[in-house]
């Protein structure tokens, strides 16, 4: 599979796409590749990376036709790295059938990507985001895997409103694509190694994801203003696990399982775009629910919201400044709940600072570089930091892609 992609990657760089690639009956291709550095001091970010990672890239080669007017088919091959995630594997992405009726119905099937915020769709293309990671209190990494694309079915359509703008839909059910290899599983794994030792039940010796139901939707208004649009999505998903442990005075392993998911995870989204500016915010709030060894676990309903203003003084130059804030807990932000728990408070919160340098040289090339700090250590970092964690920390990321 990697030699394929490697295949169709020198084919488009021999051959560029040119307009008649997008006629019916003609196929095209696009793609990218981006690869980043990242250091951080006081805390691994999703790698080992206070001493330093190049384990930051994606590279994805799109497929797509238009067979009529009706009907498009498309897939994209993806191979991407981050810390213990994906390990430059290639997977299927998205693919899909996508049959539009009228402009106000549309019918989509296969592997379809999720409509969760404004960016969720388009999160792995390093182009089209100015920062090199998406807000972390919406888009976390530890969970992309589970939101960013299911097999199931969706359904869209624009619905113009006359003076008062339009509004575009979708909405989709399906099964998710939830791996080993994903921060979400990493950490309800851990967290079963933990309370096995604590309740002396043996070593964990099988675990395995057994993906369940994904559903939601999302509405986005765009009003007469030109450049303004405001927005709603659900998404709600469960997986299964299946786990064994193996105690030594039993000469049977254990047989269990557990689940975890998320239940009515809202985000509300603002964007506001011009010729020299664009402006995001948005806000989520979303509860937790996991069962561990048949007893179901109490859910924490967390909160999250960012601010994002990206300037461009020059045409190829844009200066971003982000202001990023999660609780793992609406109901406790100063973390007294896992104070009682013998953790340290600042486990319930994440608040990043962050600014960034983007620089696009052509069309094909870009450059990026930021720093950010970091005041707490919530959404996922205890599984890549076993050895402790501290409040205060900043990382640093550098990048650079290519796209065709």
């Amino acid at each position: 599979m990697k030699r394929l992609l490697l295949f169709f990657l020198a084919f488009s760089f021999g051959h560029p796409l040119t307009v008649s690639a997008f006629e019916p009956g003609h196929l095209g291709i696009n793609g990218f590749i981006s690869q980043g550095y990242l250091v951080s001091s006081g805390n691994n970010f999703l790698a080992d990376s206070t001493s330093g990672t190049f384990e930051v890239n994606e590279m994805g080669v799109t497929f797509h036709s238009r067979l009529n007017d009706k009907l498009r088919l498309g897939l994209q091959l993806l191979s991407r790295d981050l810390g213990k995630d994906g390990n430059n594997d290639v997977r299927l992405d998205w693919a899909i059938g996508d049959y539009r009726y009228r402009d106000w119905f549309g019918v989509r099937m296969g592997k379809i990507k999720l409509p969760i915020g404004l960016y969720n769709e388009v999160r792995d293309s390093d182009f089209l985001r100015p920062m090199a990671f998406l807000p972390q209190g919406i888009y976390d990494e530890n969970k992309r895997n589970f939101m960013v694309s299911a097999a199931g079915v969706g359904v869209y359509g624009h619905l113009p409103l006359a003076r008062l703008g339009d509004v575009d839909y979708q909405a989709f059910a399906g099964e998710g694509d939830c791996g080993e290899d994903s921060g979400q599983v990493l950490r309800f794994k851990n967290m079963v190694k933990q309370t096995a030792q604590q309740e002396g039940l043996g070593v964990l010796t099988k675990f395995e994801p057994d993906n369940q139901y994904v559903y939601g939707g999302s509405i986005i208004y765009n009003p007469p203003l030109n450049g303004l649009r405001l927005g709603a999505s659900f998404f709600k998903g469960l997986s299964d696990f299946e786990i064994e442990l193996t105690n030594s005075l039993s000469a049977e392993p254990f047989k269990t399982d557990g689940s975890g998911g998320l239940d009515d995870f809202w985000v509300f989204s603002l964007e506001y775009v011009s010729s020299e500016m664009t402006i995001s915010s948005e806000y989520t709030e979303f509860t937790s629910v996991r069962e561990l060894f048949g007893t179901p676990m109490s859910p924490e309903k967390s909160q999250g919201w960012y601010g994002l203003v990206s300037i461009r003084p020059l045409e190829k130059l844009t200066f971003s400044a982000l202001y990023d804030h999660f609780y793992a807990d609406k109901n406790d932000h100063g973390g007294k709940s896992y104070e009682q728990m013998g953790l340290p408070s600042y486990v319930a919160w994440r608040k990043d600072f962050g600014i960034g340098l983007r620089y696009d040289i052509n069309f094909n090339w870009l450059v990026k570089a930021e720093w950010h700090h970091v005041d707490g250590a919530a959404l996922g970092l205890d599984i890549f930091n076993p050895g402790g964690l501290e409040r205060d920390w900043n990382y640093f990321v550098a990048k650079a892609s290519f796209n065709f």
